[in-house]
């Protein structure tokens, strides 16, 4: 299930989003047309999966997920070869929008998360830092892959091959190895053998008007999204931020060589603390490494120094994507964690979408990042005051953490 999972993260990313940047330029030469109207496909393909995060979770959570997936990453490899095929900017912008984006969100970032989540309670975190980390290994290797293959084929091979290599590498994995939930086959979460306790009756999930009604499931939702948004304000400007310090453009961009291994060093790192502790004190923990990032870059460091914010960003943001999973997990459950993170991730994309136009438009204003990057400062803690009041039910204040080793799942295993 973890390597599904990871591959899912890994072709998603690398086939679609971290690679739109190499794209860009070619895409505008073929078609006449601006980098910045380019730009704006990665807005849309953004908003079109925060759009159907709701439905996405209820099949993760009661449906035939590994069809969905299969769908999924049929769609998105067919639209990259389609793509290859357009002859003006509007179908090419239709077929990312439809087939590309939507195709992506049906197998990707979300079903793979809630996927790893219901299948380990103990051990969730770790699983979910190795989930996770295939997003993060392909933002490494697929930018310079679609360059070379841009370079030797053109753009209109690159994205075929990348449409038919990605299917390759997850197709099998995903057959293989996508069970919705461990009780299916008979199995129960961690590879645990039967006890009285998941041998139990199940509980029964929350239906989706209780979880609406759930302020846990806001406090989640707006406290994650002020997080996501340093990755995405650190990605559009820390570059633009370095030249004008007068570090060059080269240099600054081995800022992002340093950010993505101590991300993966992050997910890991974070993903075993986080299956032993309340996960509020690994989100603090998170969140003040975050903040030290932030606030080194408003010293106006040197180029070696920026190499060393790199370091302590990748750390941070690295660790959010497991610790969320996991807080997710224990505050609803088994049963409800794709329709959490689906309805969750919806109502937090005005926060994370608007996060790097309005840095933009305080730059604007002001001629700096000053006020941009202090924004973010601020939005962390703003999410260290929302962790502090979520209400954690296995760590409730003065209890301690649940009598059952690593935290009992909520939803409890049903026998075969």
């Amino acid at each position: 299930m973890v390597a599904a999972a990871f591959m899912s993260q890994f072709v998603a990313n690398g086939c679609v989003f971290s690679v739109f940047g190499v794209f860009m330029v070619p895409i505008a030469m073929e078609f006449d047309t601006s980098r910045g109207v380019v730009s704006t496909g990665m807005g849309a393909g953004m908003l079109i999966m925060g759009l159907a995060g709701p439905l996405l979770g209820r099949v993760v959570d009661s449906g035939p997920v590994r069809s969905m997936m299969l769908v999924g990453l049929a769609m998105m490899s067919s639209g990259l070869v389609l793509l290859s095929r357009v002859e003006s900017l509007w179908q090419a912008a239709l077929v990312f929008c439809v087939a590309i984006s939507l195709g992506s969100a049906l197998f990707g970032p979300l079903p793979s998360t809630a996927l790893v989540s219901n299948w380990f309670v103990r051990r969730r975190g770790l699983a979910l830092g190795l989930t996770v980390s295939g997003a993060t290994v392909a933002g490494l290797v697929a930018p310079p892959l679609a360059a070379w293959l841009i370079d030797g084929i053109g753009w209109r091979g690159a994205v075929v091959a990348m449409g038919i290599g990605g299917a390759v590498l997850a197709a099998p994995l995903i057959i293989a190895f996508v069970v919705r939930r461990p009780e299916d086959i008979g199995s129960f979460p961690d590879g645990d053998r039967p006890t009285e306790a998941n041998l139990s009756p199940p509980l029964d999930p929350p239906d989706t008007g209780a979880l609406l009604r759930d302020p846990k499931l806001w406090i989640i939702a707006v406290g994650f999204a002020l997080v996501f948004t340093s990755p995405i304000v650190m990605t559009a400007h820390v570059v633009a931020f370095a030249e004008d310090l007068g570090i060059s453009r080269l240099r600054a961009s081995f800022f992002f060589s340093f950010v993505a291994p101590f991300s993966i060093l992050g997910k890991l790192l974070f993903g075993l603390v986080v299956d032993r502790i309340d996960p509020r004190h690994a989100v603090w923990g998170a969140l003040a490494v975050m903040a030290a990032a932030w606030s080194l870059l408003l010293t106006e460091p040197s180029a070696n120094s920026l190499m060393l914010i790199g370091c302590l960003f990748g750390l941070g943001v690295g660790a959010v994507g497991p610790i969320h999973g996991v807080v997710v997990g224990v505050c609803f459950g088994r049963g409800a964690i794709g329709r959490v993170m689906g309805i969750g991730g919806l109502a937090g994309l005005p926060i994370i979408a608007g996060s790097g136009p309005l840095v933009g438009l305080l730059f604007d204003a002001t001629g700096g990042y000053t006020a941009g990057f202090s924004l973010q400062l601020v939005q962390l803690a703003g999410a260290a005051l929302l962790m502090f009041v979520l209400k954690i039910p296995e760590f409730e204040p003065g209890t301690g953490p649940a009598p059952a080793a690593g935290g009992a799942p909520l939803v409890r295993a049903q026998a075969p």
